[in-house]
């Protein structure tokens, strides 16, 4: 699954960014209406918990056959995909398949036994081992080869793992790479309990940046008066080489700064940021993290942070991103009459949003669009004028207090 992020883009020392917007029911990630094996385990005997194991292991072997290693790896059980990276699982495929094509195998054998995992060391009480015969052909050679599959049962059908050792499955990632796919996934299953924990992070320790931290109050502020519960960002992060998050992986020479709807985190390259204040001023930044803190605001309401439309409101990303900038105007505006300004920050802001536009011959409808400057900072004086009611923003849609 392709996740794409919303950045700011930055027009400046010539660090640019993709933008775009974060897309994707976590459902995706388990499409479990694709699985063969639609019984509920725990209401079959064993004799069909075997049958239901050598079914999924035959459709394994098909979707090798077909070289469909995405889909193998969407099969994983939920413990595997929390560990193992797509990358490592597709590039391993890839390469062992590189001289060599199978077809359906034939079950031998199933065995419902115990059995560990020793990537992790868990052991599964409740696994099955289906031994079979597959055919294949290497380097034009037609041969069968023997094995066994582990799989172990999760909702309605069973997964497999992929690697014997956590040796073999470094190996992997150091030859085909770590796209952040099992963080992602592993993110995607945090309970609300979790999340309730984490709401708990007083101000200081979340955000302890006071720049950022001033962000955070002014958007608790406008959620108290709504009478609506508000759910901060869980971080503000700088990072100064590449990085893994639930987004995948990003690369402080290619991405100045983007909100990532999965971690509900906000994420900037250190470099940029120095370039920033040391070329316009801190107020510049602080204007790039409130536009992206409007993502955040964005998602909490229910907006889809989608690549394509909101397939109900027909929302572009361009609009989003626009609107992002308005509500990056209201937090200035109230910035500036609590006193909290410097001289010149609001010329700050200004400049920065105006050479943030995007490239000339930019269409309206690509997902990367944010606006030409002119739009940008169009943007950016409706909320500053009239704050965020001029965003066409309404906080009601939130979670009522209690």
């Amino acid at each position: 699954m392709r996740l794409i992020r919303s950045f700011f883009i930055a027009f400046i020392i010539g660090l640019a960014t993709l933008s775009g917007s974060l897309a994707g029911a976590l459902a995706a990630w388990l499409p479990s209406s694709s699985l063969p094996d639609t019984q509920t385990l725990g209401q079959v005997d064993a004799s069909d918990a075997a049958t239901a194991a050598g079914n999924v292991a035959v459709e394994l072997s098909r979707l090798e056959a077909a070289q469909d290693f995405e889909a193998l790896y969407e099969r994983m059980h939920p413990d595997a995909r929390a560990v193992v990276p797509q990358s490592a699982v597709v590039g391993w495929y890839q390469a062992m398949y590189a001289n060599r094509s199978t077809s359906e195998l034939t079950v031998t054998d199933v065995t419902l036994e115990p059995w560990t995992w020793g990537v992790t060391g868990v052991t599964y009480d409740d696994a099955a081992t289906v031994s079979f015969s597959q055919p294949y052909v290497v380097d034009g050679v037609a041969q069968d080869v023997t094995g066994e599959v582990h799989l172990v049962p999760f909702g309605d059908t069973w997964g497999w793992f992929f690697g014997a050792s956590p040796e073999f499955l470094d190996e992997q990632v150091a030859l085909y790479g770590d796209d952040g796919s099992e963080t992602a996934y592993a993110l995607a299953q945090q309970t609300a309990e979790d999340t309730a924990d984490l709401a708990e992070v007083p101000r200081e320790v979340r955000f302890p940046d006071p720049l950022h931290a001033h962000i955070d109050k002014f958007w608790a502020a406008r959620f108290a008066e709504a009478g609506r519960v508000y759910h901060p960002p869980n971080g503000v992060i700088g990072f100064e080489r590449p990085i893994v998050t639930a987004c995948g992986r990003a690369d402080p020479n290619d991405e100045a700064a983007f909100y990532c709807v999965l971690d509900q985190t906000i994420y900037y390259s250190t470099e940029f940021r120095s370039l920033v204040e040391q070329q316009i001023g801190d107020f510049a930044w602080v204007i790039i993290v409130a536009h992206e803190w409007g993502h955040h605001v964005q998602a909490q309401l229910g907006f889809d942070l989608g690549a394509v439309p909101d397939s109900a409101a027909q929302v572009a990303p361009i609009e989003l991103e626009q609107q992002a900038d308005c509500l990056a105007g209201a937090y200035a505006i109230d910035a500036e009459t609590s006193g909290w300004l410097d001289p010149g920050d609001i010329q700050e802001a200004l400049y920065i949003t105006e050479i943030s536009g995007d490239p000339v011959g930019t269409a309206w409808n690509d997902p990367r669009a944010h606006g030409t400057g002119e739009a940008r900072i169009d943007a950016f004086l409706k909320g500053y004028g009239a704050g965020i009611s001029a965003c066409d923003l309404d906080l009601s849609q939130a979670e009522p207090a209690a």
